[in-house]
């Protein structure tokens, strides 16, 4: 049995037609075996995850970082490539490298943190007073514990913050010359064998006042008070080794009012 020769016109025709379309897949492979290899930090050199890493023109991002701050973008054209990191939190960082082609390039970003300005604000006493005193208030909320509020003070028309505190049950006040400072104790806070040397903590305006005394502010003067009867009534932030007697807190209308010690 005899094999017909395929014409050589034939060969040659259809050599013609597969050729471009061979020569183009090799150059399209060309056109993108590049790679992009880096790493996303801040500005102090802590790594960033989850930032989104595009190159410039496309809509979609080709890589986000992982854990390490580490990402890889494969099937980049060689040449110059502008290449665009984000994250949200920080300004988009933007780098031009050149594409090596068949091997990876390096691209590491550092962003840094956005910076929001917010519009000019007025604070006001009142605003700062508010603030001071939102804490006073989650405590009253609790229910543990005696809080005098600005109201109740100037319903007293007391003469002295120890007279105040006269009202508050398991509070005493121990009696001294007119213009003495008065001591307080707490019936509740020890034995009356030793409530002499039982000393009740004070605090203005959250922060410990040490040798001083609930008269050196004048009922005027306070915004709120917090009377502790026990140890097992103080907060926690309030809490020490040495509040066994009780505490005061003493919450002044002047910011300026704690500093003036005895």
């Amino acid at each position: 049995m005899s094999r017909r020769a395929i014409p050589t016109r034939f060969v040659v025709s259809f050599a013609l037609l597969v050729a471009p379309s061979l020569l183009g897949a090799q150059r399209g492979a060309s056109r993108a075996s590049g790679r992009l290899d880096g790493v996303v930090r801040d500005s102090s050199g802590a790594r960033i995850r989850d930032a989104s890493v595009a190159i410039e023109g496309e809509s979609a991002p080709r890589s986000v970082s992982d854990d390490s701050g580490a990402f890889h973008i494969a099937g980049i054209a060689p040449g110059r490539t502008t290449v665009i990191a984000r994250r949200f939190g920080f300004r988009p960082e933007t780098l031009t490298v050149v594409v090596l082609d068949g091997r990876p390039t390096r691209a590491d970003f550092v962003l840094r943190p956005a910076i929001v300005q917010l519009g000019a604000q007025e604070i006001t006493a009142d605003s700062a007073r508010s603030f001071k005193m939102a804490a006073f208030n989650k405590r009253r909320a609790r229910g543990i514990g005696v809080f005098l509020t600005r109201e109740e003070i100037e319903k007293r028309h007391s003469g002295s913050t120890s007279d105040l505190l006269r009202y508050v049950p398991g509070v005493t006040i121990s009696q001294r010359m007119a213009g003495e400072p008065q001591p307080v104790r707490m019936q509740r806070s020890a034995n009356p064998t030793n409530q002499a040397t039982c000393t009740v903590l004070l605090y203005v305006d959250g922060e410990p006042y040490p040798n001083g005394s609930v008269d050196d502010f004048a009922p005027g003067s306070l915004e709120g008070i917090e009377v502790y009867r026990s140890a097992s009534e103080i907060p926690a932030e309030f809490r020490t080794r040495d509040s066994m007697c009780g505490l005061i807190a003493l919450w002044t209308r002047d910011p300026e009012a704690a500093r003036r010690h005895p």
